[in-house]
């Protein structure tokens, strides 16, 4: 059976840690200088610097991540605005509170990209993200693993094992369990 291209960007699947998950995430402020719409299940990095939210309130400032920038974590939901409380991601330009599940041993699920097919052979290697264009109608990110950068060495992502699944098997865009590799708070050196 061939798996089904569904793009979803990444999922919390489970955390590594003794205990179960429940639900974890902090606070970032996405700032309406930020051109880029993010959605839910975006991959975000740290800028460096901290903002105030719709409310004044100081978080730390997130921007949609790329290929081969060190991780924070997945965006998860935002903060509901009152004058459009049905909208599910962030549209570009627009100040924002982004819910972020941003504990370096969560695991995260997250489809393959096209390119290749992934085997038995991949569990265990590390590959970068690849970034899609979201959905405003589900609000779902278009983030990929990109299986054409999969190496032994440094990359964004560890590949753990393949989801379970009936209907998930090893080939194009097979769902995977994956850790993040390069995570900003998890490295020694600052942002």
């Amino acid at each position: 059976m061939a798996n089904v291209d569904s793009v979803f960007g990444a999922r919390v699947a489970q955390v590594q840690r003794a205990g179960s998950y429940s639900g974890k995430v902090n606070s970032y402020t996405v700032l309406a200088s930020d051109a880029t719409a993010l959605f839910v299940g975006d991959f975000v990095k740290l800028t460096g610097t901290s903002g105030p939210n719709e409310e004044g309130l100081q978080y730390p400032v997130v921007t949609q991540a790329a290929a081969n920038n060190t991780l924070v974590g997945v965006v998860v939901g935002f903060k509901p605005q009152a004058d459009n409380l049905s909208r599910i991601y962030r549209p570009a330009s627009t100040l924002r509170t982004a819910y972020v599940a941003d504990d370096p041993y969560e695991l995260f699920e997250i489809q393959a990209s096209s390119d290749a097919a992934i085997v038995v052979g991949d569990v265990g290697l590390n590959a970068d993200i690849t970034v899609g264009s979201g959905s405003i109608y589900t609000g779902l990110s278009g983030m990929e693993l990109d299986q054409t950068t999969l190496t032994a060495s440094t990359e964004q992502l560890r590949i753990l094992r393949l989801m379970p699944g009936e209907d998930n098997e090893f080939g194009l865009h097979a769902k995977l369990l994956c850790m993040i590799n390069e995570h900003q708070y998890k490295t020694t050196s600052g942002v």
